[in-house]
């Protein structure tokens, strides 16, 4: 894979760093996202914004499964949620990844600015989240 300029200029301001391609942990992770989204479908009936947060959590395992099956992984500091948007947005090839950013600044805003999110919210962006980890399985796909 040719690296991305995004991905060489995430690399130079240390914000992602590479290691070792790890294809079966890659995997692994992704079941993961898939089992954190579903449980979001579930949660969503008792508690919403718990719902949504597993619902982005389940987007950025899913990105970060992605990286680690091609060598990277976002360095531990701050932004490093925005470090894995931006390597999505760079290298996934799927409309949904532009909606990532989206997706983090209001699961921001819920924990840390009391944004209401309503199942409106929810319905809206699993569609988004869905599709972003579709993606990943594509690309993760022999």
């Amino acid at each position: 894979m040719t690296v991305p300029v995004a991905v060489t200029n995430l690399l130079v301001a240390r914000r992602l760093e590479a290691v070792p391609a790890d294809r079966s942990t890659a995997i692994i992770r992704l079941q993961r996202a898939i089992e954190k989204l579903a449980a979001a479908q579930s949660i969503a009936q008792i508690d919403v914004e718990v719902a949504y947060i597993t619902m982005y959590d389940a987007t950025r395992v899913a990105v970060t499964a992605h990286m680690l099956a091609n060598g990277y992984r976002a360095r531990p500091i701050a932004r490093a949620h925005e470090a894995v948007g931006d390597y999505a947005e760079a290298v996934i090839g799927s409309p949904a990844v532009a909606q990532f950013h989206a997706l983090r600044r209001r699961r921001n805003k819920s924990e840390y600015d009391d944004l209401i999110l309503g199942r409106a919210d929810f319905d809206a962006d699993l569609v988004h989240a869905q599709a972003i980890i579709d993606a990943v399985q594509t690309a993760l796909d022999p």
